[in-house]
């Protein structure tokens, strides 16, 4: 079976690197980003039309080509975890976690047993379709590969970041800086006094408990500052703005080149 690099990256003390899918979902998108160098691509269900088909299909090349599939699954029942892992992600980003039991519930749905109740499937494209001798050595791997990463969404997730941070089986955290300043009454502000304090808080808690932290950068100089601030997770822009920013900036240029005046509509 596959094993997941992201663990070893993290053990070396270094950030790992990856990229959203949301609106792209043609296969050889996952093999182009694999062939850049990423770590990751988070494949957004949340907030997308993907079907758990396209999902499927991009998690098995993702994973032919070196790259980590780890998916936001758009519900909360226990189906909305198990089929995109069934599917063959390597992880899930976990929106709005608010409590140590609802972190707890999830893993119970996402990892096999001793540590959770995950319905058993020893054959499909999360192993491989490997089968492995020993089930009970298979289902250890399986739960020590595949990734939990909760989103930190609100001011009750922040209040109970530290008990969160101390659950088993969690690998990282991640700020969703929309719905958090949102729900901190400051909507779309990243520079409101609030939000810079429950990133700082985010930073400490996740520190003291050698927890991984981060969130999405935009810009390299914007991801430089928060390296040295010591981020562990960084999803850097995603495939709508990676288009439309080069895009757009290739169309303002070609037209002031070629000294082309538009007309105001």
């Amino acid at each position: 079976m596959k094993q997941n690099p992201l663990y070893q990256i993290w053990k070396q003390g270094k950030p790992v690197f990856g990229t959203w899918a949301t609106m792209v979902h043609h296969p050889r998108f996952m093999k182009l980003l694999a062939v850049t160098g990423l770590d990751f691509v988070l494949i957004e269900m949340e907030h997308s039309d993907f079907s758990i088909s396209q999902v499927a299909t991009m998690c098995l090349v993702a994973r032919e080509a070196g790259l980590v599939p780890i998916v936001r699954p758009a519900g909360s029942d226990s189906h909305d975890y198990t089929r995109p892992l069934d599917a063959g992600a390597m992880g899930l980003l976990l929106p709005n976690i608010e409590t140590p039991e609802q972190l707890e519930q999830i893993l119970g749905y996402t990892k096999y047993g001793p540590r959770g109740q995950r319905i058993l499937n020893m054959r499909g494209p999360h192993t491989d379709y490997v089968k492995l001798s020993s089930p009970l050595e298979q289902v250890a791997e399986l739960n020590a590969q595949t990734a939990t990463i909760a989103m930190m969404e609100t001011q009750v997730g922040l209040d109970n970041l530290d008990r969160i941070c101390a659950v088993p089986g969690l690998d990282a955290i991640m700020i969703g800086p929309d719905d958090l300043t949102q729900d901190l009454g400051v909507p779309g502000d990243m520079q409101h006094p609030r939000y810079q304090e429950a990133v700082e808080h985010v930073i400490a808690t996740c520190t003291r408990h050698a927890v991984p932290w981060g969130f999405s950068c935009q810009d390299l100089a914007a991801a430089e500052r928060w390296i040295a601030r010591g981020i562990g997770w960084m999803p850097f822009s995603n495939d709508v703005n990676s288009l439309f920013n080069t895009f757009s900036q290739a169309a303002s240029g070609l037209k002031r080149l070629a000294d082309r005046q538009e007309q105001a509509s």
